[in-house]
Formats: C-alpha cells, structure tokens, sequence
C-alpha cells in the first residue's frame, strides 16, 4: 500500500495553507489564504495553457503550481512589498522557505519527499519553460485578485501595475494577459482618481 502513514501526516501539514493569510500588508484587503491562491493559479495554469495552446508540460506546470508555496505552511506569507521596500532581503526569503521545505518534505516517503523537494526548487530555480510559466501567472493571478477586490483595497498603487512585469517578460506568450488586466486596473485607478502613470502601461 505504500507509506500511507507518513502522506497523511503530510495532509494534516497541508490544512496549515488554508489559515496562511496573503496581503496581511494591505490593511484594507479582505483575507485570501494560500490555499485559495493555489488552488486558482493551478486551474489558470491548465486553462490558460489549454486556451493559447502552450508548448509546455500542462501536467508538469500543475505541479509546479501546487507545490509552490508550500514553505508558507511554516515560514507564513512573506508579502512581496515587503521584499519590494527593502524590509526582507530575497536571500532571507530563499533561505528560509528551503529550510521550510526541507523540514515539510521530510515528513514525506523519501522518493515523494525528494520529488515534491525538486519540484519546489524547479520553481524557485526558474530555469525551465514550466517554472517560468507558473511564475508569471503567480504574478498575474495576484493582480486578477487585487482588481477584483477593487481599488479602495489600494494601499500600494505605485507598485500594482509594475508588479508582473518582469516576470511576464520572462515568458513572453502571457503578455496579451497583462495588458487585459492593466487595462482592468487603470479603470480601478480612474475610479478612485489614483493617478496613473505613463510607465504603468509598458
């Protein structure tokens, strides 16, 4: 039957992702815990993919997607304005979510551990046309939600529209997506008379 034992304790691990809150950075954002940003960004990833019909490996960016931010069971959310205002360094946030999965993947069977382990590093690594994918629509999957909420939910609207970017250049084929959200967003901003810069739109 396999090591039915140890991938249950790993499921009790995981409810810890349903109480791990995002945006905690953002005083007037409604709570989204990991596990919903997970279980969305893994659907965007087989939808989109399907949709544009992406030379990638659907099943193996689904993976990619489900494991990503599993670290967060131990280290909590690390909101990327902080890493963006200097407060915590990229390399603190690495270091810290390695030794996090270090320590949840040991719970794991040692060949689903390592394969989870790998997958997470495969992410983080960026190298490969599946993590960059999964990256990117990370990204844009955090924007589709900021839109939603609405723009009285801005506290940061100088970093909004320029948070995908770089990671949508990484993996060009989502670019048309950006521009529907960023056009999305600057109809927030005009409703809440923030300003939108001219740099926003590239």
């Amino acid at each position: 039957m396999g090591d039915v034992e140890s991938i249950i304790r790993f499921f009790y691990q995981l409810e810890g992702l349903k109480k791990t809150y995002r945006y905690k950075e953002a005083k007037d954002m409604p709570p989204e815990s990991t596990a919903d940003h997970t279980w969305k960004l893994s659907l965007m990833a087989y939808a989109v993919a399907e949709e544009l019909e992406l030379d990638i490996n659907r099943y193996h960016a689904m993976e990619l997607a489900l494991v990503h931010d599993l670290p967060e069971i131990v280290t909590d959310d690390y909101d990327a304005i902080l890493v963006f205002d200097g407060k915590v360094s990229k390399q603190k946030k690495h270091d810290m979510e390695k030794r996090a999965m270090e320590a949840i993947t040991a719970i794991l069977p040692e060949k689903l551990g390592k394969k989870i382990y790998d997958l997470w590093w495969e992410y983080e690594e960026c190298k490969t046309r599946e993590a960059k994918y999964i990256k990117a629509l990370d990204k844009l999957e955090a924007l589709s939600h900021i839109i939603r909420m609405g723009w009285k939910t801005f506290d940061r609207p100088d970093f909004i529209p320029i948070y995908a970017a770089g990671s949508v250049n990484n993996f060009p084929e989502l670019k048309p997506m950006l521009v529907i959200l960023k056009r999305d967003l600057k109809a927030e901003y005009a409703k809440g008379n923030i300003p939108w810069k001219p740099e926003y739109d590239l």
